[in-house]
């Protein structure tokens, strides 16, 4: 099934998107970009950020020749193709999160789609990119001296941590309390109190009858 996101990366001045069919969580935006950066650093020829990170595989390694699409974290989207991603986004819940790694500005904003019932209300959150950053280095340190390897122990980590775990937990509180309320036996309930209170409002306009009689 996944977890669908687009990315947007912002850098000098330009924007490049990618489609990330596991990648609609808080923690992969700064896992990938901290990795993309040490790619970086490590390669011989210059290479930018966006070309770096569309070469990520699941793994993390930057692959000089792209693997096939299914081996890649993320996929290339044309910016033609990325206006009809984001119509898709506001229109439906297909689409779980829209991440915006702006190098620019230094800033990592992560959108939750509203329309995924599960994210209704989580909202937008803004992150300064040195400190997600300085938070993952961190988590990969500590998972390390746990010997934790696992993306979703590590996910879990993270999410607890950063207080972001506690508000998908209301979101999705709030999704159960809303398909309750939908629910055929909320309706068949509401409907039986109504009948109960038409028969006590009769009720009590047969005794004011009577008493007046």
């Amino acid at each position: 099934m996944g977890n669908r996101a687009i990315y947007c990366l912002v850098e000098d001045g330009s924007q490049t998107y990618f489609y990330a069919h596991y990648g609609a969580n808080a923690l992969s935006p700064f896992l990938r970009l901290s990795q993309a950066l040490e790619a970086q650093k490590e390669l011989s020829e210059k290479q930018t950020v966006a070309e770096i990170l569309g070469n990520l595989d699941y793994d993390g390694v930057y692959q000089r020749k792209r693997l096939n699409d299914a081996d890649m974290f993320f996929q290339n989207i044309e910016p033609e193709e990325a206006r009809e991603y984001q119509k898709n986004y506001y229109s439906s819940g297909i689409l779980e999160m829209w991440v915006t790694l702006d190098l620019d500005r230094n800033c990592c904003t992560l959108e939750y789609n509203p329309n995924c019932p599960r994210y209704c209300t989580m909202g937008t959150y803004s992150i300064d990119l040195d400190a997600g950053l300085k938070n993952v280095r961190r988590l990969l340190e500590y998972g390390k001296e746990q010997g934790i390897t696992d993306f979703y122990k590590l996910l879990a980590i993270y999410q607890d941590s950063t207080g972001i775990g506690r508000r998908l937990e209301d979101s999705r509180g709030s999704m159960r309390l809303q398909a309750l309320l939908e629910s055929p036996w909320a309706a068949e309930t509401r409907q039986n109190y109504r009948a109960m209170f038409q028969r006590q409002e009769e009720a009590e306009e047969e005794q004011e009858e009577m008493e007046e009689r």
